[in-house]
Formats: C-alpha cells, structure tokens, sequence
C-alpha cells in the first residue's frame, strides 16, 4: 500500500513531523519512484497519527532511518495496513485526504503483490478495473505476469477478461513472463490460450524475447508448449534462429535446431540466418549451422549457397563482415572464391576493396586452383579485384594481386586501368607504388591530343618514333582510340612501317578495333595487302588473333588471299590457332568458295585441315555446299543442288616416276581421324549414293554374279559327288573308317561332264582371286591384314584349290573332303561379307561382326569357367569310360561335352536318376552339377542376351556410320584401280535432284531407291529454312545498328559545332566526355550480363532433398508449410 500525499506548500507546525511526512509522502515504496503530486487548493488538517508514528519522532535520527526502512517493508507486505492508514473517520475536514487504496491503480499494485483475497475484492463489483492501466501503461495482468502471480492471473481469466491485453509498447502478459522469466506464469498462460504468437510494436512476439534476452528456460518451456513457433516470423521477417545468429546465442540456437528450426528460412530483407551469423561474427552460431547441417545428412554446400536479396552468399558475409573465422569455416566446407553476387563481384573483390590482405591469403592458400581465374573475374563494371584494390589505396592488396598474377592494365567497361581507377579516386600511395611497377599511362584523352597538336612546332614530333619504331599512329591503334586517330591524320601523320614492319593498320588488326581498321581503310585502302617482314598481312594477324569483326571487316574490303614467307594463308593460320569462330565467319562469307580453292604447304587444302583440326566447323561447310532453287518448295522446277567440288578431291603425287593418286581425299580422312560422324551428312551421302549407282553397283553386282557361279557350281558338287569315294594309302586308314577302298572308282570315269566343268570353273576362279589378292597385298600394304575378310577369302580359295586341283590328277584323297567342309563353310561365310557391300544388307552384316566381336571377348574371359568346369567333371563324372584325359583329342571332346551342357543338354535323366548310386562321387557330382547350372547356362547366358540387347541400339548407330566408312573405303579401292578416264566419266563436280518433277521422273526415284538408299532431303529443307530466317533476322539487326552508327555521327557533328560556338563566345568550359573512350558495345554486353544474372538468380540454388527419408525438413522451402 502507499501512504498519503500531503501538500508540500503548506508545511506541518511540528518538525519530526514535516520531516517525516516529506519523506514518505514523496516517494512510492514499492518501486522508489517519486509519486504524482495532488491538487494543493486546499490546506492540510491537523490529523491523528498511529501509536508506532509518534514513537517513531522521538527517538534518534539514526535510529529513525532504521525504522523508517522496516515500516516501509511492513507496508508493501500489507501487515500494517489499518495502522498505517490515516484515520480520517473522526477528523471533520476529510475530503481533503487522498487515499492510494481508492486510486484507481490500486488493483495494479495489489496484483503485484500476489493478496487474490483483496484482489477478488476489488474486481468483484467492477471487472472493469482490470483495464486499467498505471502511468506506465502496465494493467493488473501485465504486473502479475511479471512478478509471477499465477492466483491472480486465475483470477481474471475466471473472470473471463483479456489474457491477452497489450500495455503501451503493445506488450501481452506473456512478454512481460518471458522477459522477467517467470515461468509459472508462462505456463498458465499458455494452458489457457493465450496469443504467443502477437507481436509487439517492435514487431517481437515472446519466443523473439526469449532469445534476445537469453532467457532459455522460458524458451524451451515455450517450444514445449507450442512447437509450431519455432519459425515465427518477427521484425523484418526474422525468425528466432535469425536473433540467436544475430546475437551469438549458442544455447538458443542449439535448443532451436533441436526443435526442427529451418535454416532455409529467409528474412524481407533476404538473409538467412547463416547470412546473419556471418556479418555479426557470431562465429560461434555459425559453426553450429554447419555441424547440424551434417548432423542431418545435408550437403554442407546446399547451405553455403543460400543467397540474399542481393545474391550473397555465406562467403560473401563473411567477407563484408570482417569475420576471418567465418571464411576459413565457409572455406573447408566447400565453399568457392569465384561464386559471384548480383553485381557479378566475387569474395575477392569484396576483400580487395576492404583492403583486408589476411582474408585474400586464407582465400588463395585454400583454393589455389582458382586463384589465377579469380583474379581476372570481372564485376558488371568490368573490375577486377585489382580496380578494387587500386580504389581503396590498398597498396599491400595490390601487391599480393600482382605477385599472384593480375594484369595491372586490365581495362573495365569505360577502358580505365587500375591506375586511371586509383588517379581518379586520389589513391596517392597505390598510384605509385602501380607507376613503379611499370603500369600504363596510356589513354587516349581526345581534347589533349588536340590542344597539343595546335601547339607551335608540336607537328614536327608527330611522327617521331621510339625505340621500336612505333610513332603516336601506332599507338593510337594498338588501344583503338578512333578519334584521336582520326585526328592524327586529319593533322599529317604518315603510315610508316615500325622496326618489324607493321603498320598502324597491322597494330590495329591484330589488337582487332574494327572501328579503326575501317578508319584507316577509308582513306588509306592500299594498305589492306601491306605486308610484314615474315610477309604477314592484316587478314593473317586478325585471323590468328582470332577477331571476327575484324576478319569480316578485311573480307568484305576484297583483301587478297596471300601467303606468308612459310607459304601460310590465313584460313592456315586460322586453323593451326583453333580458332573456330574464324573459321565460321570465313564459311559464312561470301568468299567461301575463293577461300577453300586456297593450296596449303601444310594441309593441302583448308577443308582437310578442319576435318583434322576444327571438325565442328565441317558439318557447316556441308550445308553451304547444298542450295535450293527457289523459296517456293511447290514449284514445278524446285531442286537442290549438291557441290562436291571440294569433298570429291582427288590428289595426284608422282614419286620416283611413278603417280600415285588418293580419290576422295576428304571422306577418306574423314575415316581417318574418326570423324565418320560428318559422313551422315546429306551431302557425303548423296556423293556415296551417286557414286554407287554410277559404277559401283554396276562392278560389285558382276562380281557377286560371278561369285554366285562359283558357289553354286562348289555346292553342287559338293553335293553330288560321293563325300566317300577315295583312294588313301594304307597307312593312312583307320580301324573304324566307315569308307570302304574296295568301292573307289576314280573321278575321271566317275565325274559326270558337268562336273568336270565345275572343277576348271572353280579351279580358275580361285587362281585368278589369287592374283588379285597378291595386287590388293602390294598395293595396300600393312593396312590389308587388319581385315578380316581378307582372312576369310584366303581360307576360301586355298581349302578349295587343296580340295579341286587333285581331281584334275585323277585323285581323291581323305583330306581333300576335310578341305571341302572348310571350304563350303568360309563360301557362305564370303558370301555373307559380299552381300555387306549392298545397302539393304550392309547394316545387318555390320551389327553380326560388331555383336560377334563382343560374344567373342566375352566369352575368352569366361573360357576359363569353361575348361574349369570340364576338369571337374573329368573327376567326378566321367563322361564315357574310354576317354582318356591325357588324350588332346579326348581332353577336346570333354570340353565340347561341357559347351553343349551350357545349352541345356545336361542328360540328367541317363546319368542321374537311372543310376542314381552308380556314381562313385554322387554327393560332390550333384553339388557341382547345381553350381555349374546356376552360372553357366543361366548367369553367363543371360548376361550375353543382355549385352546384346543392351548395345543394340548403340551397335546400330555404330554400324550405320561405319557402313558409311566401308563405302568410303570401296569407293576408294575402285576408283584407284580404274582408269582415269573412266572416273573422270563417272564422276560429277554437283547433283541436281528435282523434287516436284513428273511420273516418270518418280518412277525413276524409285528404281534408283531400290539401288541405293535415298538421302533424307527433309532435314536440308530445314536446315535451309532456320539458314533464311537467321539471316534476315541478322540482316535486320545490321539496318539497326547500322541507323545507330548514322544518329551517332549526327550527335558527333552536334557536340563538335557546340564547342565551335563556346569557342568563338569564350566560354571556357571542360567537356570530359570526349576524353572518355566509348566502350558502348562492352557496356552493353555487362548489362546484358547483369540481367541474365537477375533473370537466374530464382534457380541458381537447386534444393535437393536430403539423402535419408526420415531427416527432418530442415532445408524445406517456407512457403511450402
């Protein structure tokens, strides 16, 4: 309770009592606060004072104080509350008495005290007293929340008031709980329903002040209670993980994650909490991140890649925030140096812009592999970390940049080097130390250049040159200042050659400022061919340099095709440098066809350099050989007509007398490097299929004519002649030979006429296959035993030459029918390999050797299983009691017994259960038998169905280009062994093919169908078509450009009459927009830039979901709750 408040102004006539009474009245025991001062209208009364007051004034001052102290403990107890009230019952003049029991915020200060009795009393009549609230905005369950007074707070929700009342700053009863820790009070509360999820006008809710205030009890009690808040969102979108990174709370966050807080979570503004972690140097938060991340089966990376509003990352906070800490942690975790935010600024450019060297060594030394890319990553500005450095006047960052291998004269978007960067940011130290570091001051201010050239006598050092022999022209071009250029030889400058004999259009050709190029070419256009000592000319420079501005820019002024002092073209050069958007704009070119027709010391021809060296650039070159008609593809006359100009060289070598020629070179090298690939083009197979129904058909049909004769006439007597009627010597029979010496007639009163024809027929065929063989030797050479036809035909006509020519003796011998069975066999086996030349059949002869060459290395390594298996049963199941193991011949039929068994003839029935007890080993036998079933004939067969039905598709496109490849080979072989004359004939430099022609052109498309394979024309259509609208598309962006080139020059024009007129009126003014060289193109490219990082930035992270299905969703998107 609160004692009176009496009037000051009007003192008491006593002086213990004045005294006493300024002492207590003026204060507030319970919270030592001074109270509100009353209405002073009316004077005090003389009133009565309790027994203990008046005891109290007459003893010492000392002893006053002490008493005075527990009088005031006695007070806010309540124990003394009817002697400490003044009685006003008998004084006459009481309306001047203000009691505290009847101020209104009384039922503030009973709360607190916990009285429920007193408390019942003053609510009973008027429930509205619990809204009422005290100066400082506090209302009877705000105070009894914060003193932890669970009867009261029983007492209003039995009231059934407000649990839920917010004070001025708009705080609950709960925050007051959270904030005083009082959890009973919390726990009632939260039992009875309350809001926990309110914010107050910090836009805090109670979970949010338990971690601010590291109240952890109160925390847990709360997650206890109500789980689901563990992700409330607070001020600006925070959740309580946010806070605990903020603040470094490490218990909270821990009791947090172990409640299934998201780390994934982001604020407004866009930081995660790993993010907060890392500005603040709550290092200790941010290693637990990490450790819970991989408690959970996370991939630490995952979290090193959330991104910010701005797109940072872990690294990037840690950098911003000086938290050298926090970036070794980021670094060992896997985080990258090279990962770039929205500007497009790495780690290394923050810290070189804070000049913080010890952050870039722990970034360097922990991933050196980057180190020398990251260093010449550029922002949307064009800055490198060197820029950034140089603006910071960080001279040990600029040092440790340089010594690691920065470009001290890299330029940004608006051409300016580190030390323009550092000049213009008055970085005196860096600019220095870069001048001592030889860095270049060149530039280009246009206005300078000017005023030095209308300087008297200045034109006498015009063209004076250096050491190199390069003058202020060559300078000029070397860093592409168009104007100042062009001022220099408005002003006189001469084009000579420097010490190496370039030009200042060479120097300009080779740094590829195509703007200056067409300057110089202008006015000076005898300089396109100039050449250099070594015989260089601009085109070989631009070409090498790889410039393709350039290149097109020389092509189109009509520069000639000439070689240098080692007898290269440019197209050689270009292909030696791999540069394959050269060789693209070259193809592209109207000049196509002049640049192809080039010689090359090195390649021959420029097309068989890119099939070595760009083979990309092939598949193009293809399609500008094909064009179409007319646009209309309904036309009557509508074709396509294919250029084999250049696939259908032949070369001509003449050695030691002797020529030697190479037909259809390309296509062959084409096989040769392993680009068979390019050979499915419409235009190498159309070539194949001209050639084909030209003269190859033709030759290879009256060989399998001729073949077919031979193998029929083999067969049949084969067939017809009795296998048995042979005449051996007596040594050489058998005991059980089944044929019979005594019903021998010889072959020549046996041998019917037709017979002995076949004989001369077959005999005279293999002969002369023999010479042609022994021709394809010599002329081949090592390339003919890497074919196994080859082998095939010679096992042929040898086995049936041992079988035919001792007939024409009067002889038949035993082993001539053992040379017949081969015979017939490697026959067919030719046959097969005859028919692959054909189109209907090729690709299927194909596919049977590729699938035979996989059978056949399968099964060298599981041979070994094989002969296990047929040692073992040698053991324990002998198959017969005859075979001798010891014997080759029995050992080899022991081994076929086994390779029949892998086909399902296991003979269990005879062996196994007709005589079940016969077998000396039946146990082991039975085991073995089980174990050999369950690999061979089910595992290791159906492991070869697998990998037969498994590659058929990859088989088929094998085969497919390696048909091609045969043709090619065909072709090739034919065309070497014909005349001259007749392939001259034969051969056509292009095809037309008519698509829309009548019914007897169809009829005869379709006769040639059935010759040869058609060519799919649908997919050149296409090609043609995307070709058309590429180019008016580009046709229409070069009108554009070429409209903004024209304003361009018309605002040029108006700036310079502007400064005439400031000139003439004396108006001195600096125009410094002419000093800045225009990079527009560059600008363009880093918007362009800067948007596609914006445009990426919602699928830069790809949330993956955690490995094992029962981790929490700790990495879950917010939304998706």
């Amino acid at each position: 309770m609160s004692l009176l408040d009496i009037n000051n102004r009007e003192m008491l006539s006593h002086n213990a009592t004045n005294s006493l009474t300024k002492r207590i009245s003026s204060y507030d025991i319970e919270t030592n606060t001074p109270l509100s001062r009353v209405d002073n209208n009316h004077q005090r009364p003389n009133f009565e004072f309790s027994k203990s007051f008046w005891n109290l004034f007459t003893k010492s001052k000392q002893r006053k104080e002490n008493e005075l102290t527990m009088l005031s403990k006695k007070l806010v107890n309540g124990s003394e509350t009817t002697e400490t009230i003044v009685s006003v019952s008998n004084n006459t003049r009481n309306h001047d008495i203000c009691l505290f029991s009847e101020s209104p915020h009384y039922i503030v200060r009973i709360a607190g005290t916990g009285n429920t009795d007193e408390f019942e009393h003053l609510i009973r009549d008027d429930p509205a007293k619990l809204k009422v609230a005290n100066p400082s905005g506090l209302c009877a369950a705000h105070n009894a929340a914060v003193r932890n007074r669970v009867g009261i707070l029983a007492l209003i929700a039995q009231y059934h008031e407000d649990l839920n009342i917010q004070d001025k700053d708009g705080w609950t009863p709960l925050h007051h709980a959270v904030r005083n820790n009082s959890l009973d009070a919390m726990e009632f509360l939260l039992n009875n329903g309350v809001d926990d999820a309110r914010l107050n006008k910090q836009e805090e809710a109670p979970i949010h002040l338990t971690v601010i205030h590291n109240q952890l009890k109160a925390l847990e009690l709360l997650l206890t209670k109500r789980p689901e808040q563990v992700n409330l969102r607070g001020e600006r979108g925070k959740a309580p993980l946010h806070y605990a990174a903020l603040t470094d709370n490490i218990d909270a966050a821990k009791i947090l994650t172990d409640h299934r807080a998201r780390l994934c979570q982001p604020c407004t503004a866009g930081n995660y909490p790993i993010h907060m972690a890392a500005l603040n140097s709550s290092n200790r938060v941010f290693s637990h991140l990490f450790s819970i991340a991989k408690s959970l089966g996370y991939d630490t990376e995952h979290l090193l890649n959330f991104c910010d509003a701005e797109n940072h990352r872990a690294l990037h906070s840690s950098v911003i925030g000086g938290n050298i800490e926090a970036v070794e942690i980021c670094l060992k975790n896997g985080g990258k140096i090279d990962d770039q935010q929205d500007d497009l600024s790495t780690p290394v450019h923050l810290a070189s812009s804070q000049g913080s060297i010890e952050t870039l060594k722990i970034m360097f030394n922990c991933q050196s592999e980057l180190k020398s890319k990251v260093i010449r990553m550029t922002d949307v500005q064009g800055m490198t970390p060197l820029h950034k450095a140089a603006m910071g006047d960080h001279v040990d960052v600029i040092e440790l940049l340089l010594e690691e291998g920065a470009d001290i004269n890299v330029r940004d978007v608006c051409k300016r080097t580190p030390l323009l960067v550092a000049a213009l940011k008055s970085s005196v130290q860096a600019v220095c130390y870069l001048l001592s570091k030889n860095a270049s001051i060149i530039y280009g201010r246009y206005n300078t250049c000017r005023q030095l050239l209308d300087t008297p006598g200045f034109k006498r050092i015009l063209n004076e040159p250096d050491k190199q022999g390069l003058t202020p022209l060559h300078l000029c071009c070397s860093n592409g200042h168009t104007r100042v250029v062009q001022l220099l030889i408005h002003k006189g400058a001469q084009f000579t050659k420097c010490f190496e004999g370039f030009t200042p259009l060479h120097v300009a050709a080779v740094h590829g400022h195509v703007a200056t190029i067409d300057t110089i070419l202008q006015g000076h256009a005898h300089l396109i061919n100039s050449t250099t000592r070594l015989g260089m000319t601009p085109l070989h420079l631009a070409a090498a340099a790889g410039f393709v501005e350039s290149v097109d820019l020389l092509l189109s002024k009509s520069a000639k095709f000439l070689a240098n002092i080692d007898g290269e073209t440019f197209f050689d050069l270009a292909i030696m440098k791999k540069q394959k958007d050269i060789c693209l704009t070259i193809i592209a070119h109207d000049r196509w066809k002049e640049a192809l027709d080039l010689k090359s010391t090195k390649y021959q021809t420029p097309l068989l350099g890119l099939i070595e060296h760009l083979p990309e650039c092939v598949p193009v070159l293809f399609d500008r050989c094909i064009s179409q008609s007319h646009s209309d593809r309904k036309h009557k006359d509508f074709h396509l007509t294919y250029d084999f100009h250049y696939i259908n060289w032949m070369d001509i070598k003449q050695i030691d007398g002797k020529v030697y020629r190479y037909p259809m070179l390309p296509l062959n090298m084409m096989v040769k490097f392993g680009r068979t690939n390019h050979l499915s083009h419409p235009l190498c197979e159309t070539l194949l299929r001209q050639k084909w129904l030209s003269y190859g058909f033709p030759i290879y049909a009256l060989d399998l004519t001729f073949y077919l004769l031979f193998l029929f006439l083999l067969s049949h007597f084969i067939i017809t002649f009795p296998s048995c009627n042979h005449n051996d010597p007596s040594s050489w029979h058998h005991s059980n030979d089944s044929c019979s010496k005594a019903t021998f007639t010889s072959f020549r009163s046996s041998a019917t006429a037709f017979q002995i024809t076949s004989i001369w027929y077959i005999v005279l065929y293999c002969f002369y296959n023999f010479f042609l063989e022994m021709i394809q030797i010599t002329h081949d050479g090592r390339e003919y035993f890497y074919d196994i036809e080859n082998y095939v035909q010679w096992i042929l006509y040898l086995t049936t030459s041992v079988f035919t020519l001792p007939f024409l003796f009067n002889q038949s011998w035993h082993y001539q029918w053992v040379a017949a069975s081969m015979s017939v066999f490697t026959a067919y086996l030719a046959l097969l390999f005859l028919l692959g030349r054909f189109f209907i059949y090729g690709i299927y002869v194909t596919m049977f050797l590729e699938i035979m060459k996989t059978l056949l290395h399968v099964l060298s390594l599981f041979s070994i299983l094989i002969f296990g298996f047929a040692l073992t049963f040698c053991v324990t199941r002998p198959f017969a009691q005859d075979l001798n193991v010891s014997s080759p011949l029995d050992l080899f039929m022991i081994v076929l017994k086994t390779v029949t068994m892998m086909l399902g003839e296991l003979d269990f029935e005879r062996t196994y259960l007709d005589n079940p007890h016969g077998q000396h080993f039946n146990v082991t036998n039975l085991i073995v038998l089980l174990v050999f079933a369950i690999i061979m004939p089910i595992l290791l067969m159906n492991l070869l169905v697998g990998l037969a039905i498994g590659d058929l598709m990859q088989i088929q496109q094998n085969a497919r280009l390696k048909r091609l490849a045969t043709q090619v080979q065909l072709h090739t072989n034919l065309e070497k062994k014909l005349p001259s004359k007749l392939i001259l004939r034969w051969t056509k430099t292009e095809h037309v093919e008519y698509m829309n022609r009548g019914i007897c052109h169809r009829f005869k498309h379709i006769c040639r169908d059935l010759i040869a394979k058609p060519v799919d024309t649908s997919a050149v259509l296409n090609t043609y078509e995307e070709n058309l609208t590429e180019n008016a598309l580009f046709t229409e962006l070069f009108k554009q450009k070429r409209r903004q080139k024209d304003i361009q020059h018309q605002l040029e024009k108006i700036t310079d009459l502007v400064r005439l007129v400031l000139q003439k009126m004396e108006i001195h003014t600096e125009i410094e927009s002419d000093d800045v060289t225009r990079g527009s193109q560059i600008e363009n490219l880093a918007r362009m830039q800067k948007f596609r990082q914006t445009f990426n930035i919602a699928r830069r992270f790809s949330r993956i979901r955690p490995l094992n299905g029962n981790a929490p969703h700790l990495f879950s998107h917010p939304e998706e709750t």
